[in-house]
């Protein structure tokens, strides 16, 4: 007999309906908890974000004083302006937004790996982004990589969606998400441009694709559109990207860093204090503030070592593959305790346990395991991605930071994976939708 009170009474939540849920407090206690324990965050400025950031404040130029620069992308200053706005030294109110952007990458993520097709598997990847090493690391630092990594997952989601069902609306959300990534890391303005090319062949017929072609691309150019014209107006140069790439090629082209390979010992670091002094003398011979010069001076530099030395060059191209890739951090102090050595080596098993993972679910999806819709539509673009990143770190200089951005696709290869495995050995069905 039913109790008079039962119909009245609530039914319990569902347990997948506790699934998102879940992941958001697991990623507030874990981005919150390692900021919290970590008593040097955001102390430091590496890349000179704050100082831009403090100057847009306090001066209204982004740039030094009232001299406006492009040696570092927009995006990111922006949002560190915001924070100094709130508190002086940004430290509560960039932690908040570090973590508000983490819950957001960790949100998106989960939505796309249920894009790919690896349903209940989809909180995996998910879970796989929340506590990442890297992004944990990030997040207690003024640097780009949680703005980036949530970028690339809401762009990939976009890309996705706009692939599965393409409209105008779609095509320009899509360009214009990628736009604004490239805003935060310029390395992705060659993945935009294939997308841009590439995304109307999913269109029906060549009326529709004429019109995802110009949704996308013109949503690019309003994004990209008032950076470019701020550069061409105060340098000449309407670059969307910055005037940094060519330090930033140089850095990984040059004869102390080649002679560093050449004779390097097993551990050691490149002392780059010879680098920087050469690089000193030379910038000397153009006029201060000449940063589209000093640019074109780093190019040519970069591009003589490399044809002077082509076997370098191709043995620091396998290099510096490595190092993108790398499972192992690379140690950075001499003096190096047990306990860090001891973190170093946590890191790798991570790593090295999601890259077998990784490995097995690109073998399921080559055998079909998603279907050929979800492999063109959804899977394709985070494999461009990938491709596109490591092609240009593979040139220009980098570290396993760099790879920040393609966490949401290894995440998601690593739940297909797991799917996969788990569909083996139970003599399941291993990514259900």
């Amino acid at each position: 007999m039913t109790h008079p009170d039962e119909s009245t009474r609530p039914a319990p939540p569902r347990p997948d309906r506790l699934i998102p849920a879940a992941l958001l407090v697991l990623t507030l206690v874990v981005r919150a908890g390692i900021i919290a324990a970590t008593p040097q965050a955001f102390d430091g400025d590496p890349d000179a974000y704050r100082a831009v950031a403090g100057n847009l404040v306090e001066h209204g130029c982004l740039g030094s004083k009232d001299i406006p620069t492009a040696t570092r992308p927009p995006l990111y200053p922006l949002l560190l302006a915001a924070c100094l706005s709130v508190d002086a030294e940004a430290r509560l109110s960039l932690a908040a937004a570090h973590v508000l952007l983490a819950l957001a990458t960790v949100f998106f993520s989960c939505r796309l790996a249920e894009r790919w097709g690896l349903g209940r598997w989809a909180p995996a990847a998910a879970v796989l982004v929340a506590v990442d090493p890297i992004l944990l690391a990030q997040s207690t630092l003024v640097m780009t990589e949680t703005l980036a990594t949530l970028l690339a997952a809401a762009s990939l989601l976009a890309v996705t969606a706009c692939a599965a069902q393409a409209t105008g609306r779609r095509a320009a959300a899509a360009g214009g998400l990628i736009a604004a990534a490239a805003l935060c890391r310029p390395t992705f303005l060659p993945w935009l441009g294939l997308v841009i090319v590439l995304l109307p062949w999913f269109g029906k017929g060549w009326r529709q694709r004429a019109r995802l072609l110009a949704a996308a691309a013109i949503a690019a150019a309003v994004v990209l559109g008032p950076w470019a014209a701020r550069n061409a107006l105060h340098f000449g140069k309407p670059t969307p990207a910055t005037n940094h790439g060519g330090f930033t090629l140089l850095l990984a082209n040059n004869p102390s860093f080649y002679d560093y390979l050449g004779r390097r010992s097993p551990g050691e670091t490149w002392n780059a204090d010879q680098f920087n002094s050469d690089w000193s003398v030379r910038a000397q011979s153009l006029a201060p503030g000449d940063e589209v010069a000093a640019d074109r001076l780093a190019y040519a530099d970069a591009c003589q070592t490399i044809r002077s030395r082509p076997r370098m060059f191709a043995y620091a191209c396998l290099v510096r593959l490595g190092r993108t890739w790398a499972l192992l951090p690379h140690r950075i102090d001499s003096a190096e305790t047990a306990r860090g050595r001891g973190a170093r080596w946590a890191v790798a098993v991570f790593y090295a346990a999601e890259s077998l993972l990784a490995l097995v679910g690109l073998v399921a999806l080559a055998r079909g395991k998603v279907g050929r819709n979800r492999l063109v539509s959804g899977w394709s673009w985070g494999l461009l991605l990938v491709v596109v990143f490591t092609a240009v770190h593979t040139v220009f200089w980098t570290n396993m930071r760099m790879r920040a951005p393609l966490i949401p696709v290894v995440a998601a290869a690593s739940a297909a994976g797991l799917g996969s495995l788990w569909g083996s050995l139970s003599r399941r069905k291993p990514l259900s939708d």
